[in-house]
């Protein structure tokens, strides 16, 4: 590309004088640009200081914005807590143990030699891609390293919290751009890297910084993963604190967003996608702002580091890979004609998740497994593909040894398809009710705090999951599970059964397996909250599986139908424990997987109606373990009532 300075050949003559002119007056002016520094087609303003000087510096303070951070509790090292804070590039400068490298054949995974020890600014100046900073620990098992090392650095200097400001006008824009550029210690998402630079940016019908002070931004982008959310300045989503714009962001990934919410994110360059939480509990960060100029003027220059093309974090592949800085990325060059490109939304997992395992929550546990199992199988690909291969052939012979009963399950349904239907769809409407009294009830004192309380004792809240659930799936264990089994029942003596007497007998039988399952909770609980009891609990907890079938198809009692499951459970605890586990796999996953299915396959993503997909499709579908469970059971109980009529087990 030519130079807007340079003439054609044919014009040399008439246009010598001129050139020479320039060269005169401007040369001893230009400051030494390194090799890297942008060609003399690079965009800049007229007169550099118009965008660093006192009323930049005026402007930058008036809307530096004020970041929200995730913390629910005091655990320095739980992931559900965000970890780091926007602090200035000197937290990693001038630290003997963050040490500045370079590969030496430019590759992630070659051989490497020291370029600095205590690396600062100066010493990153002019360097092009293949140097890095190289924090103390590795992003591919990055346990609670990187967390420690902040918080202790937090606890024992000053550090200050900053957002530098970069202010530019892109050539052939008439949009004033003010952005502020973001720097964390640590990217802990589901791609774990060293170093993480976010960005907001606010846009101005102006040219200076003059017209600028002297209105409101019209625009305003929050940068998420490369992309970005844009959104106009009086729009309501946006939060302002004094003017100043409030940022919400999220937990581990650093994304910027307008609103607390929980978001589908997707890394830049494909390198890790999922589920991210801007909601509190928060931490608030008042940032100070920096101006920085578009290029730095020489290795003394205060903000020589912007003149640094290598990574701000260790040099890996791909996920694990530090980021680049600011002034590698199209938006510092480009501000406006990068936030045109970008999006005005961005998708928002429902906080409602109907019935059963809501596909958002089930998505996003998929995604963090999977996540956690790249990392380590990158670390040792060959221990955990064989890890991975031992459990596809685990899963593969779980589901044959279990086939003959989840076949019969499908088939008995399949032929009385209108009886057990119409009761699993019965769980919709009663379901949604439930779910509201539950929200009611755990929000109001003085059960919500004291349930909150406990939940931060590991056992108690193994208790609740395996004790309690959701009162969700309390309707469909104690109101529409009685209802099969007892219409299962009557079936099998020969009779035919009305629906209306179906749902009265079944709700007869609710109070007896209620007082059955609290006190096989109150026993799995003993166990549970002594953590070396689990195994136990667990066991309690199979030997539970034919509660309600005992207490509808023998008439016992609370007590006796505990004694009459363990019984029948005793018979063939494997294929009782894994029939169970085959059949809550197929039929509580089967409405989520669908809507998965659907997320990906339509570009809308209506994300509520998806939910209301699944949820209809689990209340239909699961009427279909019930009798699985119920089928095993009429298999099983002779050979335990000829063990009791043997002697070999006391009745």
């Amino acid at each position: 590309m030519n130079h807007p300075l340079q003439p054609r050949w044919r014009h040399v003559p008439r246009l010598l004088p001129a050139l020479v002119t320039v060269v005169l007056v401007w040369l001893p002016l230009l400051p030494a640009t390194p090799a890297h520094a942008a060609d003399a087609d690079s965009p800049r303003l007229e007169d550099a200081s118009a965008t660093t000087g006192p009323l930049a510096q005026q402007l930058a303070d008036r809307y530096a914005p004020i970041v929200y951070t995730r913390v629910v509790n005091n655990d320095m090292c739980s992931r559900e807590n965000e970890g780091f804070s926007p602090v200035a590039v000197d937290f990693v400068l001038g630290r003997e143990e963050i040490p500045l490298l370079v590969s030496d054949n430019g590759l992630p995974s070659g051989p490497r030699s020291l370029v600095a020890n205590a690396p600062q600014a100066r010493d990153l100046y002019g360097l092009p891609a293949g140097n890095f900073l190289d924090f103390p620990g590795s992003p591919i098992n990055p346990g609670c390293v990187y967390r420690r090392y902040h918080a202790d650095r937090l606890a024992t200097e000053q550090v200050d919290f900053v957002a530098y400001a970069h202010i530019y006008l892109e050539p052939g824009e008439d949009e004033l751009a003010l952005q502020y550029w973001m720097f964390y210690y640590f990217n802990d998402w589901n791609n774990d890297h060293e170093g993480d630079w976010e960005m907001i940016m606010l846009y101005f019908d102006a040219t200076t910084v003059e017209e600028a002070l002297a209105q409101e931004p019209v625009r305003v982008v929050y940068a998420q993963h490369g992309g970005g959310e844009r959104i106009d300045w009086d729009d309501d989503r946006l939060s302002l604190e004094d003017g100043r714009p409030v940022v919400y962001s999220a937990r581990g990934a650093h994304a910027s967003f307008y609103e607390q919410n929980v978001y589908f994110g997707l890394a830049e360059d494909g390198t890790g996608f999922g589920c991210e939480t801007t909601e509190g509990p928060h931490k608030r960060y008042d940032l100070a702002a920096v101006v920085v100029p578009h290029e730095p003027s020489g290795p003394d220059d205060p903000f020589a580091w912007l003149a640094f093309d290598g990574r701000w974090g260790e040099f890996r592949r791909s996920e694990w890979n530090g980021p680049t800085g600011p002034n590698d990325k199209r938006s510092w060059t480009q501000p406006v004609t990068w936030g045109n490109a970008q999006r005005t939304s961005s998708l928002i997992v429902p906080q409602f998740e109907g019935l059963g395992q809501g596909p958002i929550d089930l998505f996003c546990g998929i995604v963090a497994v999977g996540s956690r199992v790249l990392v380590a199988f990158t670390a040792t690909p060959l221990l955990i593909g064989g890890g991975l291969l031992m459990v596809g052939v685990i899963v593969a012979w779980v589901f044959g040894y279990t086939s003959t009963t989840v076949r019969a399950a499908f088939g008995y349904y399949r032929r009385h398809l209108r009886i057990f239907g119409v009761i699993g769809l019965a769980m919709i409407p009663t379901g949604y009710l439930v779910a509201v009294l539950q929200t009611m009830l755990f929000r109001i004192p003085p059960i919500g705090p004291f349930v909150q309380m406990m939940e931060r004792f590991p056992g108690i809240r193994i208790l609740l999951l395996l004790g309690l659930g959701s009162l969700q799936a309390a309707v469909a264990v104690l109101f529409i599970a009685p209802t099969v089994i007892w219409m299962m029942s009557q079936m099998r003596a020969g009779q035919t059964p009305s629906l209306v007497d179906g749902f009265r007998n079944g709700l007869s039988a609710i109070g007896p397996i209620f007082v059955a399952r609290v006190r096989v909770g109150v026993r799995i609980v003993l166990y549970a909250v002594t953590i070396v009891g689990i195994p136990l609990a667990i066991r309690r907890f199979v030997r539970a599986f034919f509660l309600p079938q005992a207490v509808i198809h023998e008439r016992d009692d609370a007590q006796k139908a505990i004694e009459d499951s363990a019984l029948v459970v005793s018979v063939n605890y494997k294929r009782t424990a894994l029939t169970q586990v085959v059949l809550a796999l197929t039929t509580l996953l089967t409405g989520p997987m669908l809507a998965i299915f659907l997320l990906l396959l339509i570009p809308s993503r209506p994300l509520g109606l998806v939910n209301y997909i699944s949820s209809l499709l689990f209340a239909f579908l699961y009427p279909v373990g019930v009798i699985g469970m119920t089928l095993l059971y009429f298999e099983l109980r002779p050979a335990a009532a000829e063990a009791v009529a043997g002697g070999e087990v006391e009745g």
